[in-house]
């Protein structure tokens, strides 16, 4: 007997396997699908502003997210349910409620509930962004334990698509320290999931969330992870992605165009400040990859496209517009130049510092030291000791000298690329006479500090017409204290300080002098 009932269940369960192992697609499978949140209201929603007249509604996203998963499921015969079909209503009433959208899934009498959302840290996110996978029950002991299963397919292709920083598959009762759990999970009479696919705070990814072909990608993921956990073969073809940004600022470029060859396929970016490009249904043959954003210099990429690939191709956009300096310190052709002064070069752009060093000469020869601020697109030359008196001076930087993109300088200001850029100067007059600090200054005076900008030491000097008390203190721009450099009874005369910030970061800094009748200051800039 108890060998017929072995046999009975070989039977039963052969059949399901051979199932199991020879699907091709869906067929069968009924699966709801469900955009997290109710319609766009601030009530039952969150919006984000990563940058001023750009809106994002945490619904509109999970929304489209749900739409793109629905079409990719049926195109492989699915039968879906979306628990709604809108992102607005007249009356906020009429959005499903928590128990609606599970009930939906119950009445349908689904296989798989899958709750499409994005995560948030609640504050000011400078990074966090990780996936995250819920199911009902303790992280091991899930109610449904297919639920889990599909959860630890899921996170990692969402992970993968999206490029997050890791990913996570928790019980909802382990995560939130109770079994009342999550809401939409509570009711369900069959397997499902919750899925936080990235931070949508998280300013870099707000931006890509905006993109249509981004939230394809994680659609993408969320049917890859159904194929694996219903045996359904992996697809052939593959997706090419990737991110554009200047090569100067390194921030994501709007408006980008990318080719794909040999199919002639053209994905125009959007102006959400992403930089995001996708190519989907790609066959696994050699590509070649055409960068071809307005205002920057082509670029191509050859690609070997693998089985069911998911490849991504970033590249920094060079601008094809030579940089030119617009502004110097002295201008061209001054005649009474201060010896002890340094020079300023103002590039229109971010410079390859090295390339500039080598690109820099002055004659006559003169010693002294380079500092770069303002994002590497301001030069300073610091004689060392001070210039000569009552002489002409060329400062020429070189054709070589190049922006960070690589593109050289256009010197003379022609629109061309590869010319020298010169400035000629001449130096004030020497003294005829010693002057004498015998007569007192008629007034409280603060001097700008020399050099300035300095790295680490600088020079501070003022000028009182009677004793008193005074102190010199330094702030940063905060107008926090950050050391006292003189605090007595002064005589009346000149005076001067060395002030030596080497303990200190790059940036700009306040210097006061404080007497009983005056205070004045100014600012001065640390360059390391």
């Amino acid at each position: 007997m108890k060998t017929k009932i072995k046999y009975l269940i070989a039977l039963v369960f052969v059949p399901l396997l051979l199932i199991a192992q020879t699907r091709t697609d869906f067929s069968g499978l009924k699966f709801c699908i469900d955009p997290g949140h109710g319609g766009n209201n601030p009530a039952n929603d969150r919006l984000v502003i990563p940058d001023p007249g750009i809106e994002f509604w945490e619904s509109e996203s999970n929304f489209q997210k749900a739409l793109l998963l629905d079409t990719l499921l049926k195109q492989k015969n699915a039968w879906v349910i979306l628990t709604r079909y809108t992102n607005y209503y007249p009356d906020d009433n009429l959005e499903p409620s928590l128990a609606a959208r599970a009930a939906i899934a119950n009445q349908n009498n689904v296989h798989f509930f899958h709750s499409i959302h994005s995560n948030a840290t609640g504050g000011t996110n400078t990074g966090t962004n990780y996936t995250l996978m819920l199911f009902r029950g303790y992280d091991n002991q899930p109610v449904f334990p297919e639920a889990k299963t599909m959860s630890s397919y899921t996170g990692p292709q969402i992970r993968s698509h999206l490029r997050t920083t890791t990913s996570y598959v928790r019980g909802d009762w382990s995560f939130y320290g109770n079994t009342s759990g999550l809401g939409v999970l509570r009711p369900l009479q069959m397997p499902g999931q919750l899925s936080e696919g990235s931070f949508h705070d998280y300013f870099p990814e707000t931006r890509r969330l905006m993109n249509q072909a981004y939230r394809k990608m994680e659609a993408f993921a969320i049917m890859k992870s159904f194929m694996q956990f219903y045996n359904v073969p992996a697809d052939t073809f593959a997706i090419i992605a990737g991110i554009q940004t200047d090569a100067d600022s390194l921030k994501p470029k709007n408006g980008t165009r990318v080719r794909l060859l040999p199919e002639n396929r053209i994905y125009q970016g959007d102006f959400y400040n992403n930089g995001f490009y996708m190519f989907d249904f790609v066959p696994p043959t050699p590509h070649q990859i055409k960068f071809e954003t307005t205002g920057y210099v082509p670029d191509s990429v050859n690609l070997n496209v693998s089985v069911n690939g998911l490849h991504f191709v970033d590249r920094n956009l060079i601008f094809n517009v030579p940089p030119v300096i617009i502004a110097t310190q002295p201008i061209n052709n001054d005649t009474s130049f201060r010896v002890t002064n340094y020079i300023g070069i103002r590039f229109s752009r971010a410079m390859d510092t090295a390339s500039v060093r080598q690109a820099f000469s002055i004659t006559p020869q003169a010693s002294g030291s380079i500092s770069w601020v303002s994002g590497n697109s301001l030069f300073f030359f610091f004689p060392s000791p001070q210039l000569e008196y009552d002489t002409w001076y060329t400062v020429k930087i070189d054709s070589t000298a190049r922006s960070i993109g690589g593109i050289k300088i256009d010197g003379n200001g022609d629109g061309t690329p590869g010319d020298p850029f010169v400035l000629r100067f001449k130096t004030q007059a020497a003294p005829t006479h010693v002057e004498s600090n015998t007569e007192l200054p008629r007034s409280i005076v603060l001097h700008q500090n020399y050099p300035n900008p300095f790295n680490p030491e600088t020079i501070i000097s003022f000028e009182l017409p009677e004793q008193t008390f005074a102190t010199l203190k330094i702030y940063d721009l905060h107008g926090s204290e950050i050391k006292t450099l003189i605090k007595d009874v002064l005589p009346s005369g000149y005076h001067s300080i060395k002030f030596d910030a080497s303990n200190l970061s790059s940036g700009v800094y306040v210097y006061k002098l404080i007497t009983s009748n005056k205070i004045v200051s100014k600012k001065m800039i640390l360059v390391k």
